[in-house]
């Protein structure tokens, strides 16, 4: 179907790099001010802000699938994006979910290895986000 589709939905590598790119622009360490030296035709929107969650542990897979399907229903309009590779109970795999507004697809993707931290990676991106009520849903799901 990706190959249909053309969109490499679940490509575990390029989820997991968009997620470390996410991380590092929101330490720091890559700028990306409102004086670029270019012209735009688009406005900055301050209400426009990013999410990254990165932690260890193992998430219950039936309460994720809840939160971020209540998530999607509940602020589909103001979710620009959101993604994530994550560690889940009763699997040896990763899960990767990705999602726009209100669509959300998710599967498991490649095992971890047997000596590799299982970290979890969530990046959201989208309107008037509520980081701290994020977090805590996150933080409802891990086992």
């Amino acid at each position: 179907m990706d190959f249909v589709l053309g969109i490499g939905g679940y490509d575990l590598d390029r989820v997991e790099a968009e997620v470390q790119l996410q991380e590092s622009k929101e330490t720091g360490n890559c700028h990306h001010g409102d004086e670029h030296g270019h012209h735009h035709d688009h406005v900055h929107d301050s209400a426009v802000t990013s999410v990254s969650i990165v932690s260890e542990g193992v998430l219950d897979l039936d309460e994720v699938n809840d939160w971020l399907e209540r998530l999607v229903d509940e602020k589909g309009e103001d979710l620009y994006r959101l993604k994530g590779v994550i560690s889940v109970n009763e699997s040896s795999g990763r899960f990767v979910f990705q999602g726009v507004h209100s669509m959300l697809e998710g599967c498991p993707a490649k095992p971890w290895e047997p000596d590799e931290k299982r970290v979890n990676k969530l990046v959201f991106i989208g309107r008037n986000l509520d980081e701290a009520a994020l977090r805590k849903a996150f933080n409802g799901c891990l086992v």
